[in-house]
């Protein structure tokens, strides 16, 4: 997306002002294939592609997230721990680029109520992961994309964004290994 793209500028820029070969800098970013649970591939089931952002703990990152996938119908799994934020910026978003949304955790009232004020009807409230999974394959047609990312720290359903991120990992494996 356009803040890995930030990012990579960023780092080369610092990596050449340090005197390091500027050809050297671009091989190494040809080869690098991103960090777990920032907008990692995990899957393609029947044409639908499942994306893992748990680190999007933010409403700021989900936002990117969200705009890093241009042109394709997103369903997004948001929701979590609630850190105070504002969600008014995010429910615009989401009612610009979202088909579907499932929400869980402590905050999926508050954001549904930010997203119902933006005009945005089509989401829907589960109590668990496995649950925010099941519903968003069940919406999905080939040519989606599902995307984890929940604007919200992991800590009122998890020990941190990594055990949140592994589980979407391991659901969608499931998932995969059902359906092939």
């Amino acid at each position: 997306g356009e803040h890995n793209l930030e990012n990579a500028l960023a780092a080369t820029t610092a990596a050449w002002a340090l005197g390091a070969d500027a050809s050297a800098a671009g091989r190494i970013l040809r080869r690098f294939r991103g960090i777990a649970h920032r907008l990692e591939p995990v899957a393609t089931i029947k044409g639908v592609e499942f994306i893992n952002d748990s680190k999007g703990t933010n409403p700021g990152a989900t936002i990117k997230a969200l705009r890093s996938f241009p042109g394709k119908a997103k369903i997004l799994i948001a929701g979590g721990h609630d850190k105070g934020s504002d969600f008014q910026t995010l429910a615009a978003v989401i009612q610009a680029e979202v088909k579907h949304l499932v929400l869980l955790g402590e905050t999926k009232q508050k954001l549904a109520a930010a997203v119902e004020k933006a005009g945005f009807k089509d989401y829907e409230l589960v109590n668990s992961l496995e649950e925010a999974v099941a519903a968003a394959w069940s919406r999905a047609k080939a040519g989606d994309l599902v995307l984890l990312s929940p604007a919200c720290a992991s800590w009122d359903m998890f020990p941190d964004f990594e055990a949140r991120g592994n589980l979407f990992k391991e659901l969608v494996a499931a998932l995969k290994k059902q359906h092939s």
